[in-house]
C-alpha cells in the first residue's frame, strides 16, 4: 500500500489490485491493512479509526482519501455527495472508429445512461430509465494516446474518464455497452486477460489517476495523482 499523503485527519493512499475496500471482519481489506498500518505505528494503544467516504472495485487501482475521524469522514462524505469532489481515471480500452474520430478532432464526449445492479448478482446492467433500481449515470471520455499491450497486435487506446455519478461499475459498463470492454474486464466482455496471476478477481486496466477535494479540516483545495501499477509496464504507448 503507497501512502501517498498523511495528515491526522485523513489519508490519501495509492490502492493496489486485488483488494477490498471494505470487506466483513476476517477478510482483508484496505481498510484493515490501513488499522494495520496506523497501529503498528502507536503499539498498545486502542484501534485507530479508518472511516471509508468512497470506494473503488477489487479489480481497480488506484487514488483514495480516507479519514482517520469521524469528523473528516462526514465532511469529505459531504463532500462526494454534493458531486464537489473531482474523480479522474485512466482506462485502457479497444481503439475503434469513435475513439479515433474524437482523438483526432481533440474533442470529449458526455454518455448519459441509465444502469442497475442485476438482482442476486454481482454485476450491472445497462437499462432503460423505467426499469425498477435504475439509476442515471454521467461521464465525459477524452481518448488520449494510442497503446499496445506486450504480445498483442491489436491497437488499443488510453481514454481519461470524469466521474460525474458514482454508480457501481459504471465506467466498465458504459465502455462494455459500447463494444469497448475495459482490457482484462471479462465480466463483461474482455476476451484479454491483463494480468497473469492467482487472483479472486482478474485485474483490469482502470486506474483511479487523480482525485481533488477539499481538506476536511481547512477547506484548502487538494489535489493528488496515483502513479500507475506496474502493470501498466507493459503498454507501448504512442510516441514512446
Amino acid at each position: 500500500m503507497e501512502i501517498l499523503f498523511e495528515h491526522p485527519w485523513f489519508l490519501v493512499v495509492n490502492k493496489p489490485t486485488d483488494l477490498l475496500t471494505q470487506a466483513v471482519a476476517g477478510v482483508d481489506s484496505l481498510q484493515t491493512e490501513l488499522v494495520r498500518y496506523l497501529k503498528e505505528r502507536t503499539p498498545g494503544g486502542s484501534n485507530p479509526f479508518i472511516g471509508i467516504p468512497h470506494r473503488l472495485d477489487r479489480v481497480t487501482t488506484g487514488v483514495m482519501v480516507v479519514a482517520r475521524n469521524q469528523r473528516a469522514l462526514r465532511r469529505l462524505s459531504e463532500q462526494f455527495a454534493a458531486r464537489v469532489v473531482s474523480k479522474s481515471y485512466h482506462a485502457i480500452v479497444p481503439d475503434g472508429t469513435l475513439l479515433e474520430e474524437l482523438s483526432l478532432s481533440q474533442s470529449t464526449v458526455r454518455w448519459i445512461d441509465h444502469l442497475r445492479k442485476i438482482p442476486e448478482e454481482a454485476r450491472g446492467e445497462i437499462c432503460s430509465a423505467e426499469i425498477e433500481g435504475a439509476k442515471e449515470a454521467i461521464m465525459t471520455v477524452k481518448p488520449c494516446q494510442q497503446a499496445w499491450f506486450s504480445g498483442l497486435g491489436e491497437c488499443f487506446r488510453l481514454c481519461e474518464v470524469q466521474l460525474e455519478t458514482g454508480r457501481m461499475h459504471q465506467i466498465r459498463l458504459q465502455f462494455a455497452s459500447r463494444g469497448m470492454p475495459i482490457l482484462g474486464d471479462q465480466l463483461y466482455g474482455s476476451q484479454v486477460a491483463w494480468m497473469d496471476g492467482d487472483f479472486r478477481n482478474a485485474p483490469i486496466a482502470l486506474h483511479a489517476r487523480r482525485l481533488q477535494f477539499r481538506h476536511p479540516q481547512t477547506a484548502e483545495q487538494m489535489s493528488f495523482e496515483a502513479p500507475y501499477p506496474e502493470s501498466w509496464n507493459r503498454l507501448r504507448f504512442e510516441g514512446s
